[in-house]
């Protein structure tokens, strides 16, 4: 397709963005669970190799004509950190071309927010500004450690917000829909672990025993 050609694209609504990018976290957290786990949640995989993943994922959500970059920088040189040149986390574009009609997408995907979100919405803000994004978004898995006997190691209660036209995080999930997700990915993660050297292994996981539990194992 000419450059020409790739002008005449036609914007992309608002929630068919949403819907594809909600594919494409389902499939990381049910595929990519292990990548979750932790003793500590503030020291998960970085986030470059989950966000890769969700990267991977969304690149089978589009069409070949677009392609899904990881920190893509438009500068083409190291830029400051926190300016508009930064680079992002998820760029769904065409490289090298100006306008909203070949920058689809841009995504900053964090693991876990904390205190951080005026400055990162501002960053985001800049970013598609500058740009010309038609989208953007600001992802936070917002994991946090399962404190539950029955609960996963790792639970997901991932929020976004959307530019143009949101001001605060939203659920991306209901709650309970978010808890079964965490529940299927670990359980397929201990799937996959079974049956090392002909034993039928179940890999119990890096979750911290609660108190009940480590009085039952001392008892």
């Amino acid at each position: 397709m000419t450059p020409e050609g790739l002008t005449k694209l036609i914007p992309m609504p608002y929630r068919d963005v949403q819907a594809r990018l909600r594919t494409a976290l389902t499939t990381v957290i049910l595929d990519e669970y292990s990548l979750l786990e932790t003793v500590q949640v503030p020291i998960t995989a970085s986030e470059r190799v989950i966000g890769h993943q969700l990267a991977w994922r969304l690149r089978s959500e589009y069409s070949r004509a677009w392609d899904v970059d990881m920190e893509y920088n438009p500068l083409g040189h190291a830029a400051e950190p926190g300016g508009a040149g930064e680079p992002v986390d998820i760029s769904i574009h065409h490289r090298g071309m100006r306008g909203h009609e070949h920058n689809r997408t841009v995504i900053r995907f964090r693991t876990r927010l904390h205190d951080e979100f005026e400055r990162e919405l501002a960053d985001l803000q800049a970013v598609k500004d500058r740009y010309d994004y038609e989208h953007a978004c600001l992802l936070d898995l917002r994991l946090n450690m399962g404190s539950k006997p029955d609960d996963p190691p790792v639970l997901v209660a991932p929020q976004w917000v959307w530019l143009p036209g949101q001001e605060k995080m939203e659920d991306i999930f209901t709650r309970q829909a978010a808890r079964q997700l965490a529940v299927d990915g670990w359980e397929a993660r201990q799937r996959r672990y079974r049956g090392f050297d002909d034993q039928d292994i179940v890999y119990d996981g890096w979750r911290q025993r609660t108190p009940e539990e480590q009085a039952a194992a001392q008892g």
